[in-house]
């Protein structure tokens, strides 16, 4: 099956043969369900706008919090996290170290970390610029949301268990952006 993804998120998608055979072609939304849901489907594919994916990727933060795991987010604007950003400041003070990546230029890379744990990345002018990660480690490694915005508002990803997929994921990230995510 060719992959119904682009960039980076296609990158990552044809690397994994197996989520062609999960992927359902007539899912079209991402149910709200509660995080332990989404944990044992292992794997969901979705095209959902902005409200189910920002339910999502709260659950998945609060794992991260609850369990004192790190987490890395991607946020397609600057805007995206400014709208986060408070709730954030709080939120990290229980996480062990956070990635927040966004389309920083050099001017709008925050001066200032949210605190010592925390760490601002651009991903201006990447594969990346589209994307909407969020991604901790479970029990048994990396999990999480990745998805690209393909029209305004409009995206489509997948959630996924499978450490394999999520540490492929994060390599490709931290190739692009010079950096390495120790979330494995």
């Amino acid at each position: 099956m060719d992959s119904p993804y682009t960039k980076f998120v296609g990158q990552v998608w044809e690397e994994f043969p197996q989520l062609a055979e999960w992927h359902d072609l007539d899912n079209s939304t991402l149910p709200i369900w509660k995080l332990d849901k989404f944990i044992e489907a292992g794997y969901h594919n979705f095209l959902a706008e902005r409200k189910p994916l920002y339910n999502l990727s709260v659950l998945i933060e609060k794992y991260a919090q609850e369990n004192h795991q790190p987490l890395l987010a991607t946020f397609e604007k600057i805007a995206r996290f400014s709208f986060v950003k408070k709730r954030y400041q709080e939120m990290i003070k229980n996480i062990p170290k956070v990635w927040i990546i966004a389309d920083f230029d050099k001017q709008s890379i925050p001066s200032e970390e949210l605190s010592t744990n925390s760490k601002f990345l651009s991903c201006k002018d990447t594969d990346l610029a589209n994307v909407w990660t969020v991604i901790t480690r479970g029990p048994y490694g990396p999990f999480g949301l990745i998805a690209e915005e393909y029209e305004d508002g409009k995206f489509r990803g997948f959630f996924t268990l499978n450490t394999n997929v999520c540490r492929y994921a994060l390599k490709i990230m931290g190739k692009t952006l010079g950096t390495k995510f120790t979330i494995q």
